[in-house]
């Protein structure tokens, strides 16, 4: 239940700032475009643009989230407050999972209707989405500033969301089909019905074993940030 409570004080706060609005928007904006695409485009069109925002969601927003808190004297609560750091990490991924999942079944809906595996699609952009949102959380705990977090944070999300588009050059590499943002991609053309290389219950493996060492280092970054007052 405590939990839970986190979740939903999560959820409450991304309301209050707009998230959900504003990826509404974003959502309209995105079809749009994706609507005058002829289907051959589509729906490579589609996978991309949820790979690159509503799966990614958590890993640009987690830094404001975490530096909106900062700001708001609510970190240094966390020392008093019965709520675990464990459950501050998994609420984060939660919540904002959450929000990347809607968009992409609202996107792949609309685009695809009854062409979708939407269980696959669901799993793939809840976990890819986790995995992300950890990440970013790791980079926002040692980010001073909004600024300073997007100095660190777009050669960080390069690095981590960039090479898979290389198989869009034919550039097949074992290093690169393990990276989360490629096993992630290759699981959402599974989904909308694009051909893929190998089973995408591996990719969807991958995704999942790519958790554990995601929310490792989140939640050992939060706690060192906690540690160090919240600065």
């Amino acid at each position: 239940m405590r939990g839970l409570r986190v979740f939903i004080s999560d959820v409450r706060y991304q309301i209050k700032y707009g998230f959900y609005f504003l990826y509404g928007a974003i959502s309209l904006l995105y079809l749009g475009f994706l609507l005058v695409l002829p289907e051959e485009l589509a729906r490579p069109a589609t996978a991309i643009i949820i790979l690159s925002d509503p799966a990614a969601l958590g890993f640009f927003f987690i830094g404001g989230m975490v530096l909106l808190e900062r700001g708001e004297g609510l970190h240094e609560y966390y020392s008093i407050i019965p709520a675990t750091n464990r459950e501050y990490v998994i609420s984060k991924a939660l919540s904002l999972s959450m929000i990347s999942t809607i968009v992409a079944l609202i996107i792949a809906g609309v685009m695809f209707r009854t062409d979708v595996n939407y269980l696959l699609l669901s799993l793939g952009v809840f976990a890819g989405s986790s995995i992300f949102t950890w990440f970013g959380l790791a980079v926002g705990t040692v980010s001073r500033s909004i600024n300073h977090y997007f100095v660190l944070g777009v050669p960080a999300g390069i690095l981590l969301m960039g090479p898979a588009f290389l198989i869009y050059l034919d550039i097949n590499h074992i290093l690169i089909e393990v990276l989360p943002a490629t096993l992630l991609l290759r699981l959402l053309y599974a989904s909308i019905g694009l051909p893929v290389p190998y089973a995408p219950i591996w990719s969807l493996v991958g995704i999942l074993i790519w958790c554990v060492p995601a929310y490792i280092l989140a939640n050992r970054a939060f706690s060192k940030y906690l540690d160090r007052g919240g600065d």
